[in-house]
């Protein structure tokens, strides 16, 4: 039976451990430290005060849209224009009656957090996407900064703490595929299992493991967040 995932706070404190400097350079003043400025123009959202990971990850989830949205023709700031990249985004995410330039927002949040954590530590950003400390980067990504498909990739195919099945497609909470995976922030009590083909167990506490075709199953506890090597 699968057990469902459980990220412990001591891997979530190491996660975000990595952007801890980051949110202290951030407020200090110093114009290195402040987030890449949209790569977009038009209407944007302002970068992030802190520059770190959410202390609460639905603070800053986007938008549902259950009623009808607003047709793209018709997606226009107050001032000025969107940019195709920003229409790409709001095209069925702004629900009618609402402000277009609130929605990008939220995206452009979300961006921001990435790029400027990337910057310093795309495993620390993919971790913040893969625990949900991150928001809206599987939407926002591909359409506003594109240049940070290698970090989403890097999370889509991660995963934390737990007990898993090895497929041929990666299903949240029970599937993972084979590959070679490290945990960029794990604890001392860092351990795994891996199930071969042929039923055998094989134990480590390495950082690193490589799930082989045809394995049965893997899980790990303290490890927090394993992320595909090379991605």
């Amino acid at each position: 039976m699968i057990h469902p995932i459980r990220v412990t706070a001591a891997a979530v404190i190491s996660t975000a451990a990595a952007v801890v400097l980051l949110t202290g350079c951030s407020s200090s003043g110093h114009d290195d430290t402040k987030a890449a400025p949209p790569a977009a123009t038009g209407p944007t959202a302002s970068a992030p005060a802190s520059g770190g990971l959410d202390q609460n990850p639905t603070a800053t989830a986007a938008p549902t849209t259950p009623g009808p949205t607003v047709p793209a023709a018709e997606l226009k700031p107050k001032t000025g224009s969107f940019t195709r990249q920003q229409k790409q985004y709001l095209t069925g995410r702004v629900p009618k009656g609402s402000d277009p330039a609130a929605v990008l927002e939220v995206g452009q949040e979300s961006c921001d957090k990435i790029t400027f954590i990337a910057k310093r530590d795309p495993d620390a950003a993919a971790s913040g996407i893969l625990l949900g400390q991150i928001t809206g980067a599987h939407d926002a990504v591909p359409a506003l900064c594109p240049e940070q498909k290698p970090v989403l990739a890097a999370a889509e195919h991660g995963f934390v703490d737990g007990t898993f099945t090895v497929g041929s497609k990666p299903k949240a909470g029970s599937v993972i595929i084979a590959g070679t995976y490290h945990a960029p922030t794990p604890t001392k009590t860092c351990s795994w299992k891996l199930t071969g083909a042929d039923g055998k167990a094989v134990s480590g506490g390495k950082a690193q493991v490589t799930v082989p075709a045809g394995a049965r199953g893997f899980s790990s506890t303290g490890c927090a967040v394993w992320l595909p090597k090379g991605k």
